[in-house]
Formats: structure tokens, C-alpha cells, sequence
């Protein structure tokens, strides 16, 4: 098949380009002839990124996919955006909330609870229908989305394609908007195995963190568990973004010498943070839609704290690749944390767990048959 990959940005910004980049690959491997189409924004390694694509073209230029047979669209909110790709096949991945909370979070401004109601009156009641304006040149920091807007260019965009969702809470909360059930798929956006050989878990009390550091990331959470865990825990944070220069306050505060922030690191070298922990943590305040990461840790025999909610208990098996916590609690973090650091053969039972639930071979074959489906069509 000839097939566009279309990605908010041309190199690597989150989960969603590095996803798009492996897949790549795979269906490369594969005889396929995989085309990059891309937003404006550039991110980190552009030249690195376009690496394994056939070609690479701005996705809002004119004819870009005249020459494909199915497009697989990793981002979109509404039909018009689909508009370059003509009358091309078309999938589109659903990575996260944004087709159905208007402040794409799934959490709460005032409590910061989280939220599992579909876009609706609740959106108004609670205040989240108040967002803010990022845009370049915005008169007001802040703007108002329409809740049942948001449920009509749904409904689009599940007419004119295929929705495949990046976990069952994801698309559990598309069929609560009102898609109908036969217009979505799961596929879990599992990445590809680390061959480098298993290192043994350090004596370190060493917890890690990778992320982009955004308040729903609930890095914070993991601060404020370290005051509750003996002082010889430490915390790595790898990751960039808005929060960092508040979280560090925080970790200052709260836990002097205790929390390095180590920034963006490049995919090929995450290994060597994940192999320096102990625990990998993944405290999302947000009910996260899935959480690849955690993944890539019990693949390096490293267990893995998560919030429970969201995609992460659809991988993190209370026991076997980890312990799960109370979202928002520092104090259920803590008490995970001390339990797996005394538990020798957590590492093993984690590598098991991914090894045996999540081949990357599993993420490929789904998605190939989806598209040549598509194609078909």
C-alpha cells in the first residue's frame, strides 16, 4: 500500500509523533510505502524523524495525498482539516481527549478531580467550557467552547472515517459522545522492544518519571511523595515543558536534593534512565489514554507506579507489572512505592507482564489490517 502518515508536526513534540514515526517504520519493513504528511510546527530532529518515511510534504498542500491509498490521520478535531487529503481513505487515530472534553484534560479547574462524563451540560456546570487561548495574537487569554459543537464535529468526522481509539477509555468515552460503536476501533499504540540486554534493578532507591511536564502529567503528585518515603528516595524527572519551572520550585521546597530534572531526552536515550531506576512512575492527575511509557519500563524489568484511571489499568496489572494508586493521592503513591521497593521479583514479573501482553508485532498487524480495510473501502 501507499500510505500517508499525517502528524501534527514534523519532528518529535510527544507520544503521538514518536508513535507515528516506529509505525513507520514497521509497515516500512513491511513493503509499504509510507509517506510523511506534516503540520507546520517543527519539533526536535526533523531531519532524524523524516528518516524513515518514503518523502515528507506539508499536509495542507495541495494534492498531497492524489497518490495514496488510505491516509492515517494521527490529529484532527473537525472535517474541515481533512479537506487536503481529498477524497483519500481515511483513518483517524484518537491519542487523547480532545474529541470529547472541551479542555481536552478530563479533569476538573477547580478540584482537579477527574472527569469521565461525555461533552455535555456538565462541561457547562463545572466550568470547563471556560478554556484557555493559546493562539498567537489571541485578544483574551481565555475563550468558551461549546460542549455540544464539540459533539457535532464528532459526529463528522466518525462519518467521513474510521476513529481508532489508543485504548478502551478512549473509545468508551467516543461512544459515550454519541459514536455509534461500529465506527470505532482499539488498537493499544504499543512501541517497539528495547533488544539491549535486561540490566538488574539498582540497589538506588531511584524513581523516574518521562513525560511532557504539563500540569495533567501529575508530576507533582510524585514530589509530594517523596516527604512521605525514606530520604534515601530519589526522583528523576525526564521531560520538558511549561510546568518545569513550578515543579521545581516545588521539589525544592518539598524535597531539597532529592529531585534532578534532567529535560528532553531523545528516544534512544531513555534506556539508560529507565534501566538507572528503581520504579517508573506514572502519577497522571488526568485520566491518561494510555501511557506507552510505563510499557517501555516493565520491558526493561522495571516496575511501574500508575494512576488508576484512565488507559493505564488496561496495561499496568495490579501485581504483575506493578501496583496501581489512588489518583491525585501522594500518599497511595508512597505506600506503592515502599511495597515494590521491597519486592525483589517485581522487575522480573514486570518484564513478563509487557513481554507476553504487548508485542509491537500485535500494534502492526492491527493497524495494517485496519488501513488495507480502509483502502478497500
Amino acid at each position: 500500500m501507499r500510505i500517508g502518515l499525517a502528524v501534527p508536526t514534523l519532528g518529535y513534540a510527544g507520544g503521538v509523533e514518536r508513535h507515528a514515526r516506529d509505525l513507520a517504520a514497521a509497515l516500512g519493513a513491511r513493503g509499504h510505502e509510507v509517506v510523511l504528511l506534516h503540520g507546520a510546527p517543527r519539533g526536535r530532529d526533523p531531519e532524524d524523524y523524516a528518516r524513515v518515511f518514503r518523502r515528507a510534504a506539508p499536509a495542507d498542500s495541495p494534492g498531497c495525498a492524489r497518490d495514496l491509498d488510505v491516509v492515517y490521520v494521527q490529529r484532527a478535531n473537525r472535517v474541515e482539516e481533512l479537506a487536503p487529503f481529498g477524497g483519500a481513505p481515511l483513518v483517524i487515530a484518537s491519542h487523547d481527549h480532545e474529541l470529547t472534553c472541551p479542555r481536552t484534560s478530563r479533569y476538573l479547574p477547580v478540584t482537579l478531580a477527574p472527569c469521565h462524563r461525555p461533552p455535555g451540560v456538565a462541561c457547562i456546570t463545572h466550568g470547563c467550557c471556560v478554556v484557555r487561548d493559546r493562539r498567537p495574537g489571541a485578544r483574551l487569554p481565555v475563550g468558551v467552547k461549546n460542549p455540544f459543537v464539540l459533539r457535532s464535529r464528532l459526529a463528522g468526522l466518525s462519518a467521513r472515517a474510521l476513529l481508532v481509539a489508543c485504548s478502551r477509555y478512549v473509545a468508551s468515552n467516543l461512544l459515550r459522545a454519541g459514536v455509534d460503536p461500529g465506527r470505532v476501533r482499539v488498537v493499544y499504540p504499543i512501541p517497539p522492544e528495547d533488544p539491549a540486554p535486561i540490566t538488574p534493578r539498582p540497589a538506588a532507591r531511584r524513581l523516574l518519571v518521562v513525560g511532557q511536564l504539563l500540569r495533567g502529567k501529575g508530576v507533582d503528585i510524585a514530589i509530594r511523595a517523596l516527604p512521605r518515603l525514606s530520604a534515601d528516595v530519589t526522583l528523576d524527572v525526564v521531560g520538558d515543558g511549561p510546568s518545569r519551572r513550578a515543579l521545581e520550585a516545588l521539589a525544592a521546597r518539598l524535597a531539597p536534593g532529592r529531585v534532578r530534572f534532567h529535560g528532553y531526552v531523545a528516544p534512544e536515550g531513555l534506556r539508560a534512565h529507565y534501566d538507572a531506576a528503581s520504579i517508573t512512575v506514572v502519577p497522571a492527575r488526568w485520566p491518561e489514554p494510555f501511557g506507552m511509557t510505563g510499557i517501555e519500563s516493565m520491558r526493561r524489568a522495571r516496575p511501574v507506579v500508575g494512576a488508576d484511571h484512565g488507559g493505564i489499568p488496561e496495561w499496568l496489572d495490579h501485581g504483575a507489572g506493578g501496583l496501581l494508586f489512588t489518583p491525585g493521592s501522594p500518599e497511595s503513591l508512597a505506600a506503592a512505592a515502599r511495597a515494590l521497593f521491597a519486592d525483589a521479583g517485581a522487575g522480573a514479573r514486570a518484564y513478563t507482564s509487557a513481554a507476553t501482553r504487548f508485542p509491537h508485532v500485535r500494534l502492526v498487524d492491527d493497524i495494517e489490517s485496519i488501513l488495507e480495510g480502509a483502502a478497500r473501502r
